[in-house]
């Protein structure tokens, strides 16, 4: 089972977030106390690791008391199942044909309730045919475990019970027949049970009872609810990460052990229980060897345990190669960190808050899926806060490692941890006022505190460049990116002319930025060419750079002038207008309700103004590029370059000539 989309409800600040879908990693940003906290948690509690319920006093959204209730939804989840889940649900029943998708939903109460998409499976009783094949598997022949006197008795009894069900009692009968079998097979057993000889049918009863209830059960629920069982199985298991464990290097085993037994475990010794777990090794067993006279044999364990632990999860940590080092001494027990080639040993709580981190979270991810790290969704909550930029460049590279067997889902606000080859995955989380908390990927119409984090991680992109781009091209913003290296790679694809692979795109977040951008880039003796819209700001931009003697004036290109044409000329003028309507159109089709845009103004002015025009002509005031930019985008991924109008196929191909053009001259000198 797969997670497509999930949606919380009346969750802390959250009252409705929407829909928020999944692929394999999605990113949330967004400013402190926005709710993306909440959001995780109220996730999370649908399936976690050890089951936690919701608590409703705690978590129900404060001043509405009288929505209060324990059948209140938390969470909604939609999953697809794989081929393979199909075919076992369709194994269950014939009315299963048909299911691809399961919705699970969990209330305040922890019910989780579950719902079949397209169609829902029967809710009647078994097929007597299958009924009649558990009989048979499981219940005609007694466990070898009983004697023969017990046998004897046994099969002519069990089986006129099979017979009866076969030939008409249906399910009631086997029902009843389940229950008369748990009465009467006490008495098959071998009438010199007490002697030692015999005792063997007394201890195979006593399990063999638990098949027969098992099976009475099974018989007694419908084939919807053996349905729900099955899928239950394949619900993924959420683990939620905040916050690195306290560690402490040294610790008194027996005193560990003591607590544990009288449930009044801390939160250090946990996590030395966890390490110990994943290091093979079980605190009973070291404690009970902490007052044996045989110290080799433990000295053996401790290195072999060492070796396993740091064997496991020690690669994954780039900034230094260490060794983990366990040393005991009585029950003494020290967790030592060593740094390859080198023989000092430094205490694990004493290292790095980063190292820590890192240390933390993969060996609780290891641990809580079993050290398969598959059919997970892994939550976490802005993590790698505490460790370097290039710790957080690692970390990034991890994430998508753990995302090729599981999900992942993680908050940020810091820049280092976007990775802006994955645009389509990030999501804005912001506080809506009276609506609470919400989720969408419309950046443009984030406030400024939400899309600060896109914003630094830009201009980090920025300072990125100075090092590796030694051909540089910048444009006004992100969605002109977009644009160009998603064509470029279509063209390339039906094996035409793209961008040239050296180049380097900057988004500068606006035209009026351009020009800092192109200074910053320009002073680091790099190769620098701009492409700017040709409207009022994009002049502006132009006069900073040109009249400033910054650029020289053919390495700034204008989008009317590459079209040929003397008005004013966005980006998006590149593409064909009928496409551009039509998908504007879909990026508002519920607010048009069915109305057709139709442009109006001279067909000289630029495609967004005319679009614009004709989106107040519909009752809608403002018109967000950005949300048709998305809906582009989108479009563009299941297309090939054949597939677009020749319009636009052109156009974009005079802008990736004329910008190669530039990179070519560079590349001569």
């Amino acid at each position: 089972m797969k997670l497509t989309k999930f949606r919380i409800q009346d969750f802390r600040s959250i009252q409705d977030s929407g829909w928020v879908d999944i692929d394999d990693i999605a990113v949330i940003v967004g400013k402190n106390e926005s709710g993306k906290t909440s959001l995780l948690k109220a996730l999370w509690k649908l399936n976690p690791f050890h089951d936690v319920d919701y608590n409703i006093d705690r978590e129900f959204p404060s001043g509405r008391r009288k929505e209060k209730s324990p059948e209140k939804i938390v969470v909604t989840a939609r999953f697809s199942l794989s081929t393979e889940e199909q075919q076992k649900l369709l194994a269950v029943h014939d009315s299963a044909k048909g299911v691809n998708e399961i919705e699970v939903k969990r209330n305040y109460k922890g019910t989780r309730l579950y719902s079949f998409f397209p169609v829902s499976p029967s809710n009647t009783e078994r097929d007597i045919p299958w009924v009649v094949s558990q009989f048979d598997e499981q219940l005609v022949e007694p466990p070898s475990g009983f004697s023969d006197h017990f046998k004897n008795q046994y099969r002519p009894f069990i089986k006129a019970i099979r017979d009866e069900v076969a030939n008409g009692g249906g399910c009631k009968r086997a029902i009843t027949g389940c229950q008369e079998i748990r009465d009467e097979i006490p008495s098959f057993c071998h009438p010199n049970n007490g002697y030692q000889h015999y005792a063997t049918d007394q201890t195979a009863l006593q399990k063999f009872n638990k098949v027969i209830d098992a099976l009475k059960a099974s018989i007694e629920r419908p084939v919807l609810g053996h349905c729900v069982d099955l899928v239950h199985t394949w619900l993924p298991t959420f683990v939620y990460m905040d916050d690195y464990r306290i560690f402490s290097g040294a610790a008194q085993l027996d005193e560990v052990l003591e607590r544990k037994e009288k449930n009044k475990l801390n939160k250090t010794d946990e996590t030395l229980l966890t390490i110990m777990e994943m290091a093979e090794l079980k605190i009973e067993d070291e404690v009970q060897k902490g007052g044996q006279e045989d110290k080799e044999q433990r000295m053996h364990d401790m290195s072999d345990a060492s070796h396993t632990l740091t064997n496991l999860i020690a690669k994954n940590w780039s900034q230094k190669l260490y060794e983990v080092e366990f040393r005991s001494d009585g029950q003494h027990f020290v967790t030592w960190v060593k740094d390859v080639g080198q023989k000092g040993l430094v205490a694990l709580e004493e290292r790095s808050k980063g190292f820590q981190w890192y240390f933390s979270f993969d060996m609780m991810l290891m641990y809580e899926t079993k050290g398969k790290f598959e059919n997970s969704v892994i939550l976490l909550d802005e993590p790698g806060l505490h460790l370097h930029a290039a710790a957080q460049q690692d970390l990034l590279k991890r994430l998508a490692a753990y995302a090729e067997k599981n999900q992942l889902i993680y908050s940020t606000h810091l820049p280092f941890m976007i990775d802006f080859t994955r645009l389509d995955n990030i999501y804005v989380c912001e506080e809506k006022g009276a609506d609470g908390t919400k989720v969408h990927k419309d950046w443009a119409t984030a406030d400024k505190d939400a899309r600060f984090t896109l914003q630094a991680a830009l201009g980090l992109s920025w300072s990125q460049s100075l090092f590796v781009g030694k051909y540089n091209l910048i444009v006004e913003g992100v969605t002109d990116y977009w644009f160009l290296t998603t064509i470029s790679t279509m063209l390339k694809d039906a094996g035409q002319t793209g961008l040239d692979e050296h180049l380097v795109i900057t988004p500068a977040g606006g035209a009026s930025k351009v020009a800092y951008v192109g200074t910053i880039l320009h002073a680091q003796k790099l190769n620098v060419a701009v492409l700017l819209d040709s409207d009022t700001e994009g002049d502006a931009a132009y006069k900073q750079l040109v009249n400033e003697w910054i650029l020289k004036d053919k390495f700034v290109l204008r989008a009317g002038q590459i079209l040929g044409v003397k008005e004013n000329r966005a980006l998006e003028d590149l593409f064909d207008e009928e496409y551009y309507l039509a998908l504007t159109q879909a990026a508002y089709s519920a607010e048009l309700a069915g109305k057709k845009l139709a442009l109006k103004l001279p067909a000289n002015l630029p495609l967004v103004e005319r679009v614009g025009e004709a989106l107040k002509q519909a009752g809608i005031a403002e018109f967000n590029k950005g949300r048709v930019a998305k809906r582009i985008m989108d479009d563009l991924a299941k297309k090939k370059i054949s597939d677009l109008p020749t319009t636009t196929v052109n156009n974009f191909t005079k802008v990736i000539t004329a910008i190669n053009s530039i990179v070519q001259g560079w590349r001569k000198k």
